[in-house]
């Protein structure tokens, strides 16, 4: 059954108030503090020290927010502490300009449009119960080929009911062909089906996983350990290139070429949008909000501007973090970092600390540091992209884009398209993902106005274009750099334009973030915004590094890394590591999550 509500329809609406959160709105408590923009100070680290925590939560993405919650609720002392100045990670939110943009929640599947799905239970459970969900509109996605179709409305459109998705493609196919896309969407739950031994595996002890895990995870292995273009062609027989570009048309959402990226990831990814897309009423910092909240009254503590210097391990245990601004060391049992596997063992953790982890999987996250999306390295970094936001003095909606994505390319073949793209940046984009997110959301026109819309595009960039700025300020990295996120602009307006004609003329703000932006927003190295790729390595190769409990007693995992990428997955994640953590408070929770 759904949970009643944790948080109150008093304590809610003041969030709701707020959501436009860079200043207090008129009307609200004078004395309210957002719960995700609590900073770190000499006051609030003293309530840290103070309060002994039973958990320290390194990172604020979802996965830390789930575990957190969980916990607290059970009353677990929980500290969380955030590099950024708001916690959230990838439900982070900005205003600029009286308009608000997301950065990294662009549409939820999963069905959490009703309360009684087994996904929107677990959302209801970790924030309180109160965040509402606005359903797309219907397709959620176009793919939309450039060199193919010259009207967008003749594009490939995604249904919420993949019956019809798969019929009306079906119609602009072959017969051959026809047959090929029957395999593809006949081949999804089965495949998902297969990935639980994996996942269970991932929540064992390290001596149960390398036992007991490896029977367990055996019908997983057709799965992970293939790429999505070998099994689309060995096993659902796709040879028709086309309708493997058409299938494939997402592998945007994970950040990998279909010929290196696991098969097990593209079809759960796929699988996730069955029943059509959502998007959070009041926007992804109504998530992070809410699941705070829940901490916060259940006696947590979620820091913000408290960047973490290391892991404290002593006589091979972790038993605590020191800050970087200060020096201080917090103390618990349990430590679990939310950073990514790469900043957990070659930044937040010493060469002695991790002699017990695979020394393999050390070395290939140390490999190839450029962080290339077409780098076939297991632990490579994933990929870099830009975003281009965009403020409009009209609804989205009244200038033709609707509230569905828009996945653009220039032809079916993605492989090709990226080969080009990288041999020389003037090539067209291999891919653009186009979103509203005001027209997504039934709040903005509330929180906005009326005459306010935004817009967001996004294409991926090799991080060594822009590698040579790193090292300078935001904000004050010179004017070759300004000219070349302005080279950047254009070709990303370029590509919006003509996609939806009618924008032109009306944009009223814009800005372009870089995979540098992504650095500093997200405390990565190599812009990357998925973690680590999507390859089978990360997948299945050293499945055993990437599970909840560490080589290092007292240190657990939790996030994208964890799992795959999307905030979803990140929530699972954060699941999982409670369940490892305490078994009693995942039983606990149960009833309201499944």
């Amino acid at each position: 059954m759904p949970r009643n509500p944790l948080l109150s329809e008093e304590v809610a609406k003041e969030h709701f108030n707020h959501l436009a959160h860079t200043e207090p709105n008129e009307g609200n408590s004078p004395d309210w503090k957002p719960p995700h923009r609590v900073r770190y100070s000499k006051k609030t680290s003293a309530q840290a020290e103070e309060m002994k925590p039973d958990v320290i939560i390194v990172g604020s993405g979802l996965g830390s927010l789930t575990t957190g919650s969980l916990l607290a609720q059970r009353g677990w002392k929980v500290l969380i502490l955030e590099q950024h100045d708001q916690a959230g990670g990838c439900l982070h939110t900005f205003e600029e300009k009286g308009y608000e943009f997301d950065v990294g929640l662009h549409y939820i599947g999963g069905m959490v449009g009703s309360r009684w799905s087994s996904l929107r239970k677990m959302y209801d459970a970790v924030t309180g119960g109160r965040v509402e969900w606005c359903k797309l509109d219907d397709p959620y996605d176009s793919a939309v080929c450039t060199g193919e179709y010259e009207d967008p409305a003749d594009s490939i459109h995604f249904y919420g009911d993949y019956g019809r998705t798969e019929r009306e493609l079906k119609a602009k196919l072959t017969p051959e062909e026809a047959k090929q896309v029957s395999s593809f969407f006949g081949s999804l739950n089965f495949t998902v089906v297969r990935m639980a031994g994996w996942l269970v595996a991932k929540c064992m002890p390290i001596w149960l996983r390398r036992t007991v895990g490896r029977v367990i995870e055996l019908p997983s292995a057709g799965v992970l350990n293939v790429t999505t273009a070998d099994y689309m062609k060995n096993t659902l027989n796709i040879t028709s290139s086309k309708v493997h570009g058409i299938l494939t048309y997402l592998f945007g959402d994970y950040g990998l070429m279909p010929s290196v990226s696991s098969w097990a990831v593209h079809a759960v990814v796929f699988n996730h949008w069955r029943g059509g897309g959502f998007y959070p009423y009041g926007g992804s910092s109504a998530l992070a909000m809410g699941a705070c909240e829940v901490i916060r009254q259940n006696g947590g503590l979620i820091l913000v501007n408290s960047r973490v210097k290391r892991i404290v391990v002593e006589n091979g245990k972790a038993v605590g973090v020191q800050m970087e601004k200060d020096g201080k060391v917090f103390r618990a049992k349990r430590i679990v970092s939310d950073v990514g596997a790469r900043n957990t063992f070659l930044r937040l953790l010493e060469p002695e600390d991790i002699v017990k982890v695979d020394k393999s999987f050390i070395s290939e996250l140390k490999q190839d540091e450029q962080g290339n999306l077409d780098n076939k390295a297991g632990m490579a970094p994933s990929c870099a992209l830009l975003n281009l936001f965009i403020g409009l003095d009209a609804p989205a909606e009244a200038l033709g884009v609707p509230a569905t994505n828009a996945w653009v390319v220039p032809g079916w073949d993605h492989e090709k398209n990226l080969e080009k793209f990288w041999a020389d940046d003037a090539a067209e984009l291999p891919v653009a993902f186009i979103g509203s997110n005001s027209a997504k959301d039934f709040s903005y026109e509330k929180r906005f106005g009326k005459n306010r819309g935004s817009i967001m595009v996004l294409a991926p960039v090799e991080y060594k274009w822009f590698k040579k700025w790193e090292a300078n300020r935001v904000h004050a990295r010179g004017d070759d750099y300004d000219t070349l996120k302005a080279h950047w602009e254009e070709k990303l307006l370029k590509k919006l334009f003509q996609v939806y004609p009618k924008v032109k003329g009306h944009i009223t703000y814009k800005d372009l973030g870089t995979p540098l932006s992504n650095n500093y927003y997200l405390g990565v190295n190599h812009g990357e915004v998925y973690g680590l790729t999507h390859s089978l390595d990360r997948c299945w190769k050293h499945r055993d590094v990437l599970s909840v409990h560490t080589d290092i007693p007292g240190l657990y995992l939790t996030g994208q890394d964890l799992m795959t990428a999307g905030v979803s997955a990140a929530l699972m994640a954060g699941v999982m590591t409670v369940g490892a953590i305490s078994k009693p408070v995942l039983a606990s929770h149960i009833h309201n999550l499944i």
